[in-house]
C-alpha cells in the first residue's frame, strides 16, 4: 500500500472546534476550515516530506523517521517533532512546542483515502480528522 503522493482534502471533522481549543480566532478557524488544501507526502529513505497547497500559501515540513527535528508549522511557529512508521499504513508525528504542549498526528491510508487525525495531550481540545483524497 501506497502512503505517498499527492492528496486533496474533502471534509473535516470537529477541525474548527480543535482550532479554537488551540486559542485560533473562530472566524480565522472557519477560513481555515473551509479552505481543500492539496497534500503530498514523500519518504526517501528515512526522510518523510509533506507540502501542504492551497492556493498561492505553501508549508513544507522536513521529517527524519525516529529522529527529533525542528519543525515549522503555522505561520512560522517551530516545534519538535518525531516521525515514525506504524505498519504499511500509518504515519504518526509526535510534536511539542515550546510551551511543553504536545501534539499527535496520525495519517492512515486505506487504498485511495487518508485520514488526517490530530490530537492533543490536552483532554479539552477535541480531536479533529481530515478526510483526503488520493489525486
Amino acid at each position: 500500500m501506497s502512503n505517498t503522493g499527492r492528496f486533496k482534502l474533502e471534509k473535516n471533522e470537529h477541525f474548527v472546534e480543535h482550532l479554537i481549543a488551540l486559542g485560533i480566532p473562530y472566524e480565522r478557524a472557519r477560513i481555515v476550515d473551509s479552505m481543500r488544501p492539496n497534500l503530498e507526502l514523500t519518504i526517501d529513505g528515512d526522510r518523510l516530506t509533506i507540502i501542504s497547497f492551497s492556493g498561492d500559501y505553501k508549508q513544507e515540513s522536513n521529517l527524519i523517521f525516529d529522529q527529533e527535528v525542528d519543525e515549522t508549522v503555522a505561520a512560522e511557529m517551530t516545534i519538535k517533532s518525531v516521525a515514525k512508521r506504524k505498519g504499511d499504513n500509518k504515519i504518526e508525528i509526535y510534536s511539542r512546542g515550546n510551551n511543553g504542549e504536545k501534539g499527535h498526528r496520525l495519517f492512515e491510508f486505506f487504498g485511495e483515502t487518508m485520514i488526517m487525525s490530530l490530537s492533543n495531550d490536552l483532554e479539552s481540545i477535541p480531536v479533529a480528522k481530515r478526510y483526503y483524497r488520493k489525486i
